[in-house]
């Protein structure tokens, strides 16, 4: 197994939390200042909002603040104690979670960007919407070059819907057409982008065509159903693509895969999976290429 050698300690080692602090504070993050600037935000709200209710009940009571106006106070200063631990508890598992993530890329001699802004990117989730924003970004040059990360972008405006997918892509040495090959599992879980503005959508039969839904050129299909039968849809392959719904992508020599679960995480497991199971579909679909040339 080519991957079997990688350190996974760091997902499991004790963090510093002044390291991680301190490596955010270094991105350009504000872990303090964003905490106070909501924390002000949502005082100011339910002083307002709650404190009009207090006033109207001890109206309503006489004109005196009886405990029963003084109760939306109380629920009013609850909501700000629970917005603010839960949001210090959120900040900081973020920030422990992109620290360990660092590390595992630093210790595995791999390239590691906390952030990049407006990605190049030939697959379809890279062209579309505001704000377009890559994380946590981690590279590999051996056996074979891959990048997995987290992608993000607003849909419309930029106070919009935020679109975040997770992906891993590696460069093909192989002539493909351009597919996208979209779970049918789609349940809880938003629709790839670009897969509508596809022009063919070749009718395919077999259990791959079960489980997705296939976008590729007119006119070929049966050529399509051949290159899929021996590599996204082999009997060996298929059922790992369905253990995690995942969308695939063949585009300008590139082979990407996409989840709406994080790929670029602190789970060795999920680690071990996609970088095993992007390996082996390159290396089908390159060996496919090859026999039919």
């Amino acid at each position: 197994m080519p991957f079997d050698d990688l350190d996974f300690s760091p997902f499991t080692d004790r963090i510093d939390p002044a390291s991680a602090r301190a490596y955010a504070v270094a991105n350009g993050e504000r872990p303090g200042a964003d905490l106070a600037v909501g924390g002000c935000a949502v005082t100011g709200l339910s002083v307002l909002f709650f404190g009009f209710f207090s006033v109207f009940f001890g109206m309503m009571s006489g004109g005196f603040l009886t405990a029963g106006g003084l109760a939306p106070a109380g629920i009013g200063v609850a909501v700000v104690v629970f917005f603010l631990v839960s949001s210090g508890k959120g900040g900081r598992h973020g920030r422990d979670t992109s620290y360990r993530i660092m590390r595992f890329a630093t210790v595995n001699g791999m390239g590691f960007r906390k952030k990049i802004s407006d990605p190049g990117g030939a697959g379809t989730i890279f062209g579309v919407g505001l704000s377009r924003t890559s994380s946590d970004v981690v590279t590999l040059e051996s056996p074979r070059e891959i990048e997995v990360g987290q992608h993000a972008y607003y849909a419309g405006y930029r106070s919009g819907e935020r679109h975040r997918w997770s992906y891993a892509t590696t460069p093909l040495d192989a002539e493909l057409p351009h597919l996208i090959v979209m779970t049918r599992a789609t349940k809880g879980r938003p629709r790839l982008p670009g897969s509508d503005t596809t022009p063919g959508n070749p009718e395919l039969h077999g259990p791959g065509a079960d489980a997705f839904r296939v976008f590729g050129p007119i006119g070929r299909a049966k050529e399509i159903q051949a290159l899929l039968d021996r590599t996204v849809f082999a009997p060996d392959l298929l059922p790992r693509l369905l253990e995690r719904p995942l969308d695939v992508e063949l585009v300008d020599g590139r082979l990407y895969l996409y989840s709406a679960a994080p790929l670029s995480t602190a789970d060795p497991d999920t680690w071990r999976w996609i970088l095993l199971l992007i390996t082996d579909l390159a290396e089908r679909l390159e060996t496919r290429a090859a026999a039919s040339s």
